[in-house]
């Protein structure tokens, strides 16, 4: 069977949060963009006295998101000065706020045109390609800007998000690679390299990524782990044991490289070894359970399907490592319990059971098949025992409701036992079930003295299905 994928424990190092790079480069902008700086020399003519009102004008109306006063106080702006750059910047910003990226392109270039060496206009060009889903006008305009800020892994990063809407997978791995001269190696860099090695179907430079962050980290064992398990999923386990080889030299123990063996020797057709790393992996009490509970339930299913005495002890073993190595949760007391019922051991089903509950008690699959033991132990006190506890957490649980109806009816409380299957009859539609909770209620009817009740009851149980010669001995009978 397939197990689990696994965790790798590795190094992290990470960039600086994207966002908080926008926000500095915002805050930057506010403070040498041409909307805060003028690049104008002051005049005292009343032209420019003029012009320079019209623009704050502008700038109110904007910010005021009064974007057609706005446009037309720039374009009066323009009018009297052509080379006012930071007026066709504004009238890109306006074209944008309404999804005009036509528009807000052209006023860009041509405040670009005025003013070549401006930064924030050449970035901003590059975001309005991108909205236009022009990846490859952004990719001309980040190139260009790479080279001037070459150390600035943003500008690299947004250069390889447009390679990689162009598809151009190779030229998104160079780019990479160029951010890791800046930041160093980085592992989710190198995942994502990884992922496109192999979309590329080139396994070997997938992993060789990994072995580039061995050769600087020779003791981190998840990259091992990695390599090899990138062999190991494209069919290659000749490729892969090496690295496994070298993990566990590393640490035998370790939990995600006994998962990974464990797939590695049933890739192998070796089944012993493969559940002997298996145990290993999930008698380590740093493996979260969720990465057991799926393997697990593997197991528990085929020991269900097929009951043979190899599949049930193996899936019993599995179990108890599991409960030993998270003794607070649930998944492996349940599994033995159930193990140990199916092989009709309820003594100690009943006892896993009890742990259970006494992890948690509002599981109502695990009170069904406690019932279930216990009818089977014919432990009925025990179960009317538990009315209060059903009433309050499963009032509305018709398998529970019946299990308790059977129990007081054994107990000869046929008052409360018709009322518990009454409640169950409310909750179900099952007709089977229904036939069966009639048959019981018209047995407890029956019990009360309340034949009429009993007849309707037995009836009804007929014509949903059960036709047994007690039934209709029942019925002709008492009519």
């Amino acid at each position: 069977m397939n197990h689990l994928k696994k965790k790798t424990h590795t190094t992290t190092r990470y960039l600086i949060s994207p966002f908080c790079f926008l926000l500095f480069s915002f805050l930057l902008f506010s403070l040498c963009s041409p909307l805060s700086v003028s690049a104008q020399k002051t005049s005292h003519t009343e032209t420019e006295r003029t012009l320079s009102v019209t623009f704050a004008d502008g700038l109110r109306a904007f910010y005021s998101q009064n974007y057609s006063a706005a446009a037309k106080l720039f374009k009066n702006v323009i009018a009297e000065n052509p080379k006012h750059h930071a007026a066709y910047y504004l009238l890109h910003k306006v074209a944008a706020e309404q999804n005009d990226y036509l528009l807000a392109a052209h006023y860009l270039k041509e405040a670009i045109k005025l003013d070549k060496k401006n930064e924030w206009y050449q970035i901003d060009l590059a975001n309005v390609y991108e909205k236009l889903g022009d990846y490859a006008g952004a990719v001309k305009i980040w190139e260009e800007i790479c080279k001037v800020k070459y150390n600035n892994e943003y500008y690299l990063m947004s250069l390889a998000n447009n390679y990689l809407q162009l598809e151009k997978l190779h030229e998104v791995i160079k780019v990479y690679d160029r951010i890791e001269n800046i930041v160093g190696k980085n592992d989710d860099l190198t995942e994502t390299k990884k992922n496109i090695w192999l979309y590329l179907n080139d396994v070997k430079n997938a992993v060789r990524e990994y072995e580039k962050l061995m050769e600087l980290y020779p003791y981190e064992i998840g990259y091992y782990i990695t390599a090899g398990d990138i062999y190991l999923s494209n069919n290659m386990p000749d490729k892969a044991f090496p690295f496994f080889q070298k993990a566990i030299a590393l640490d035998a123990e370790n939990a995600s490289l006994n998962l990974t063996l464990a797939n590695y020797y049933e890739v192998t057709r070796k089944p012993a070894e493969s559940f002997e790393a298996l145990l290993k992996a999930f008698a380590c009490k740093e493996l979260e359970i969720e990465e057991k509970i799926p393997v697990l339930k593997k197991y528990l299913t085929n020991a269900f399907k097929f009951q043979t005495p190899e599949i049930v002890s193996q899936t019993e073993l599995l179990a108890k490592v599991v409960a030993e190595a998270n003794p607070l949760d649930l998944e492996g007391w349940a599994a033995l319990a159930k193990l140990n019922s199916l092989q009709n051991k309820y003594q100690e089903a009943r006892s896993f059971y009890e742990k259970c509950i006494a992890l948690d008690e509002s599981q109502y699959a695990i009170w069904e098949d406690y019932f279930y033991v216990l009818s089977k132990l014919e432990d009925y006190k025990t179960i009317v025992a538990a009315e209060k506890l059903v009433e309050e957490f499963f009032p509305t649980n018709a398998t529970l409701q019946y299990g308790l109806a059977l129990a007081l009816q054994q107990k000869r409380e046929y008052k409360n036992a018709l009322k518990a299957a009454k409640q169950a009859l409310s909750f179900t539609f099952d007709n089977g079930f229904v036939a069966e909770l009639n048959l019981l209620l018209g047995d407890l009817s029956f019990e009360l003295g309340e034949k009429d009740d009993a007849l309707k009851y037995w009836k009804t149980a007929q014509r949903r299905g059960i036709n047994s010669p007690e039934l209709l001995n029942k019925i002709t009978t008492n009519q």
